[in-house]
């Protein structure tokens, strides 16, 4: 995982940090601002209104001009409508009406396709406190995309987690995900939070624009660290008096830990004296480990000998990847304090400091936190259980079936939730036990993931759809889930309890043809015709036979004929021979002519179902053939895994075409109702060219 945390951020609102320059200070909104968000909240409304009042008569095929204008023209006074126009007039509104309203009703559903909305929990904050801003997504697709945040330079912006849900009801995708992030602000007055955007496609949607107004902390919040001293004293002298007005410190939760366990990384930096402005913070160097950052806890006052300070504080999760000595290298805290003037009676400009010595300048403080050793031990061997996949922290696994009942050959949602305290993004796939009795497709994962003062955590969700292929009370069995709990220094295996499922028989007509193995059973009601065995029955004195075979003995040339049927029949035989010894060979080979088969028989077919249906068996067909596997449970992951081991070179493009034609074949498999006959006839030429440029890969 990336760090992608910028390399210079600002630190939490300071209490008594000054306000900003006058320049700097958040003004008015410009004047364009309002006219035009004014202009695209009305622009719908004022064509409505304007719609009917341009709709002229229609009268015998051509467009009239208005009343009004018609009468001038042919010279007739200026009389109001009669009561047929007028009516006529007002019918002709109301249509104009209807049909933007009908227009509107139809682009609502294009639009609802994809939505974001933000939602802040305050709009009113203080520079010392914090504002929770809430983007929810929603989408109609396996996967959503992650919202572009905009330039907020009068906030600092810290992810503080996600969530996700997704349901399938009705063949139909519903995807919901919420990101929290906290705003802490930096400068006073009047903020606005920029249209966030999320794209998908060529599908672009974003929020509307979210005003701020940040105010100036509490008054007894300003004053507190100035009581430790006189305000125009200078820093020099009371940093000689006693402790240092301005420091700060770093630790960590552990020292010694084991791979992939979580540290808490702090940074909690003191000022007694107040600031200009807040202080900007640059992360140290963590090599090795992977990091996330923190929300930012509260500013808070604390008494370090005989002095108040304020205290704001920094915390970073860290997750190291390797055993082997790590370092948390410096972090950065720059800020600038206020600086009082000396005033020297003998100097020469001994009048320009007596006048300016009421104000107050700015003192540039630079601070460096000392390097953290930390001593990161490698994950016992012994005990370790089999497919483990490295989950280090504490985690429990739960399961459940969305139904209790369903028909053999109809989809059941199996949903297995992994959650607790640790690296989720680490989780790899969670294997499922062997389950002969269900054909299992695509397994679609979502990370909800929080995040607090104490660390990470959260839950990753795997979601499997399971088709019964037999009637019968069925249970899917146990799933495992494999950890180290480093507290206790020791391997657990969680597993959820089995899930009974009932499956009834599934439609007779759609049931597969059986064929009777038992000798002797041959259907009743059957009439011999011939018989293909005849009785030898003696001829004396017929010898036309050995005539004709002693013509043909006589004619030397006639005996190349069946020679070479006899050599081409054992040309045949042997490669036969060598299709039977190899069959994968054989079956690769074949692969794209029996895919192409089913991409004809789908191109041929009218039901829609029944047509995208041919399409996913030939994609999934022509992967098992070439990589001799069976189509049964294969996954997209797998395919995509198998192919690049057995050849190394082929294009990541190709594979990545793997991965998203399979997502939309499982989309328009179980989500049927939201599927044109443009959908598959593209999946189907996608499919055709993609198994084309395979082979090309592969040969």
């Amino acid at each position: 995982m990336p760090d992608d945390r910028p390399q210079r951020r600002g630190l939490p609102a300071q209490p008594g940090a000054g306000p900003a320059p006058p320049e700097a200070e958040a003004g008015p909104q410009r004047p364009g601002q309002e006219g035009q968000a004014q202009g695209r909240q009305e622009g719908p409304a004022a064509a409505a209104r304007a719609a009917p009042a341009v709709a002229g008569d229609v009268q015998g095929g051509r467009r009239a001009h208005p009343p009004g204008r018609r009468r001038a023209r042919e010279g007739e006074p200026q009389a109001p409508a009669d009561e047929r126009l007028g009516e006529g007039r007002r019918s002709r509104g109301r249509l104009v009406k209807a049909a933007l309203a009908l227009l509107l009703a139809l682009a609502a559903p294009a639009r609802a396709a994809l939505s974001i909305n933000a939602t802040p929990n305050r709009t009113t904050v203080a520079l010392d406190e914090q504002l929770v801003l809430t983007v929810s997504v929603q989408g109609d697709a396996m996967s959503l995309p992650d919202p572009e945040l905009p330039s907020m330079p009068r906030f600092n912006v810290h992810n503080a987690g996600r969530s996700q849900a997704m349901t399938m009801m009705n063949g139909r995708v519903s995807n919901t995900a919420e990101y929290t992030y906290i705003l802490v602000p930096r400068l006073v007055g009047n903020a606005v939070i920029p249209p966030i955007s999320v794209r998908a496609g060529g599908e672009t949607a974003q929020t509307e624009p979210i005003a701020v107004v940040i105010e100036r902390p509490g008054q007894a919040a300003q004053q507190t660290p100035q009581a430790a001293a006189p305000a125009g004293a200078p820093a020099r002298a009371r940093r000689a008096n006693g402790p240092a007005p301005v420091f700060v410190t770093a630790e960590t939760d552990k020292k010694t830990v084991y791979a992939n366990e979580q540290v808490v990384f702090s940074v909690k930096f003191h000022y007694s004296i107040p600031l200009l402005g807040n202080a900007e913070w640059t992360p140290p160097d963590t090599t090795g480990m992977l990091s996330e950052d923190l929300p930012p806890s509260p500013a808070r006052t604390v008494a370090f000998e005989g002095r108040n300070y304020n205290v704001s504080e920094v915390k970073i999760a860290l997750f190291p990847l390797t055993p082997g000595p790590k370092t948390v290298g410096a972090g950065t805290i720059r800020c600038q304090v206020q600086k009082g003037v000396d005033v020297d009676p003998f100097a020469g400009d001994f009048f320009r400091q007596f006048f300016s010595a009421g104000l107050t300048m700015a003192e540039p403080v630079s601070l460096q936190t000392k390097p953290l050793q930390l001593t990161v031990k490698p994950l016992p061997e012994a005990g370790k259980p089999v497919g483990f996949g490295g989950a280090v922290g504490r985690f429990r696994v739960k399961a459940e079936l969305d139904k209790s009942t369903v028909k053999a050959g109809d989809a059941v949602n199996l949903t297995v939730t992994v959650e607790g305290n640790g690296n989720l993004k680490a989780l790899g796939e969670l294997p499922l036990p062997d389950i002969p009795q269900f054909r299992a497709y695509e397994t679609v994962t979502s990370l909800n993931q929080s995040k607090d003062e104490q660390g990470v955590r959260g839950s990753k969700v795997y979601k499997t759809v399971l088709v019964p292929k037999v009637s019968g009370d069925l249970a899917v069995p146990p799933i495992p889930f494999s950890y180290f709990d480093p507290a206790a220094e020791k391997y657990v295996t969680a597993q959820t309890p089995p899930l009974k499922l009932d499956v009834t028989p599934g439609d007779p007509t759609q049931a597969p043809v059986g064929f009777s193995a038992t000798p002797g059973a041959a259907p009743s009601g059957i009439t011999a015709v011939s018989e293909d065995i005849r009785h030898v029955r003696a001829r004396p004195g017929f010898d036309g036979a050995a005539r004709a075979a002693a013509a043909v003995a006589g004619a030397g040339l006639l005996h190349a004929v069946p020679a070479a049927t006899l050599a081409f029949a054992g040309l045949v035989a042997g490669w036969r021979a060598r299709e039977d010894s190899d069959p994968a060979r054989s079956r690769a080979r074949r692969a794209a002519k029996a895919a192409d088969e089913r991409l004809g028989k789908s191109r041929a077919t009218k039901a829609l179902a029944e047509s995208s249906a041919l399409v996913g068996d030939a994609l999934v067909g022509y992967l098992a053939d070439k990589l001799s596997v069976p189509p049964s449970g294969l996954t997209a992951r797998q395919a995509v895994d198998a192919l690049r081991r057995r050849w190394p070179k082929m294009p990541e493009g190709h594979l990545e075409q793997v991965k998203r034609l399979w997502g939309e074949m499982e989309r328009i498999r179980y989500a049927p109702t939201t599927v044109r006959d443009l959908d598959v006839a593209n999946l189907r030429e996608a499919v055709k060219e993609l198994i084309v440029a395979l082979e090309e890969a592969a040969s």
